[in-house]
């Protein structure tokens, strides 16, 4: 049954690693330069694609802890406990994280689309404005 502790150290090694990418990642950007933020996010994406698979992975031996709980002996028992509450921990940083990030991405989306709703505005104003006909650019001929 030290399989499952090793799944539980695995696990908690890349949750771990994973925490440290986000943290990098939103240290490493600045909140004023939104293209900035977005670009970082995109790059990183590979990270967040690797957060959302190990959520299976984790549901997955949850349920092996489960099953076999009752049959372990004590001290192996403690350890993986104390390993799944690191975890459990670790996820929940995870989740403030993703959350931190998800924020300063929908406060760039909303700053966005107040500047594309200024320039519609804007837009619209060069629209309704119309040249006059008459307004040709006159040249002065010499010859008359």
């Amino acid at each position: 049954m030290t399989n499952i502790a090793s799944e539980f150290r695995a696990v908690s090694y890349i949750y771990l690693h994973l925490e440290q990418e986000l943290e990098r990642l939103i240290n490493a950007t600045v909140p004023e330069e939104p293209t900035a933020l977005v670009e970082a996010t995109l790059t990183s994406r590979d990270c967040l694609d690797r957060i959302e698979q190990m959520h299976s992975r984790v549901l997955e031996l949850s349920a092996k802890w489960k099953k076999c709980r009752a049959s372990l002996e004590p001290e192996t028992r403690e350890d993986i406990s104390r390993l799944a509450e690191t975890l459990r921990a670790l996820s929940i940083r995870l989740s403030e994280l993703c959350g931190i990030q998800t924020g300063r991405l929908q406060t760039i989306r909303e700053k966005l689309g107040k500047d594309l709703a200024q320039l519609e505005k804007g837009a619209q104003y060069l629209r309704s404005v119309k040249p006059e006909k008459s307004n040709y650019p006159k040249f002065i001929d010499s010859l008359y």
